[in-house]
């Protein structure tokens, strides 16, 4: 998707500010910043390496990511997919959609219970987790798994070419610290679209957050039904605020998915705007650095708001 590129760094200058202290305290190897509002890529940074070994590659826009648990909003909008294709009720018991699991392995597990991270976490003897169980619904459903459907209905038309759950090395994978706090690895498992593998690019996750900002409707072009998002709108009434839905946390100015690593991505609706910041390592103080970006982010779009 081609978006015009209009440079207003001073407006984000404390955002760039934070992302550089904290790159620098948790001695991160990669970061980057992308900022979209009013449809217009707004900031766009990059810095360091992908790796700290001699002759790691530098940091571009190609560079690819592993957002890990933010994967878990992509999983959420396949699931949305195969919940309004196929007019599945939010109450549907799993075990009555899927084949290969009993009732025993899956209780009394719904279709609600998986898309607001509910009930339990692993199941059966090899201890699925949702995710993968998710995923087993939606190819019952729609016949395909959940990396095979985005790429079809979403990764394709929004030309998020740098996106993919990756299951052989390349130059653009950006390695992290999250195996073992010492050592840069890159996570490689399955292409099926539910595991911890799934790499983007800094600008390719901005234009997923401004795909749900824009509930769907693309320059003109609906992308996602709207009934998706009414679907998302409906759980979210009905829902305690504090649980994941779709993957999503949800607060009053804004909703936003981070992954262990250190990669963030928060939905403005107010200002019409989407932030993004990659990092390579993470911190323990999680929920802290969540709301320090935001609130940062928030404070600068405010202060332009004021200025125009």
């Amino acid at each position: 998707m081609n978006m015009m590129q209009v440079n207003r760094s001073a407006h984000f200058s404390p955002l760039l500010a934070l992302t550089q202290k904290t790159m620098h305290e948790l001695n991160s190897s990669a970061a980057s910043l992308v900022v979209i509002q009013d449809d217009q890529i707004v900031l766009e940074w990059y810095d360091g390496y992908h790796h700290l070994k001699k002759g790691a590659q530098q940091v571009t826009a190609d560079s690819m990511f592993n957002i890990y648990s933010a994967r878990k909003t992509y999983v959420g909008l396949a699931t949305a997919l195969a919940i309004v294709e196929g007019q599945i009720p939010l109450e549907t018991p799993v075990h009555k959609l899927i084949g290969d699991m009993s009732k025993d392995e899956l209780g009394g597990t719904t279709i609600r219970d998986l898309v607001t991270k509910a009930s339990e976490k692993y199941f059966g003897a090899d201890r699925m987790e949702r995710e993968e169980l998710a995923g087993k619904v939606i190819e019952t459903v729609t016949g395909m798994n959940i990396a095979e459907l985005l790429a079809s209905r979403v990764f394709g038309p929004l030309q998020l070419h740098h996106t993919e759950w990756v299951t052989s090395p390349s130059e653009n994978l950006v390695c992290d610290f999250q195996a073992d706090g010492h050592y840069a690895s890159v996570r490689i498992e399955s292409n099926e679209g539910h595991e911890r593998n799934l790499y983007t690019r800094s600008l390719d996750l901005a234009l997923w957050g401004y795909l749900h900002l824009k509930s769907g409707l693309v320059n003109g072009r609906r992308i996602i039904p709207q009934e998706v998002f009414d679907l998302y709108a409906d759980v979210q009434s009905s829902e305690d605020s504090n649980k994941r839905l779709f993957g999503w946390y949800h607060q009053e100015q804004w909703f936003y998915a981070t992954g262990a690593a250190g990669c963030h991505c928060v939905v403005l609706p107010a200002y019409n705007a989407v932030g993004v910041r990659m990092l390579n390592r993470y911190t323990d103080k999680y929920k802290e650095d969540q709301i320090a970006f935001n609130t940062t982010l928030l404070q600068c779009l405010q202060s332009r708001s004021r200025q125009m």
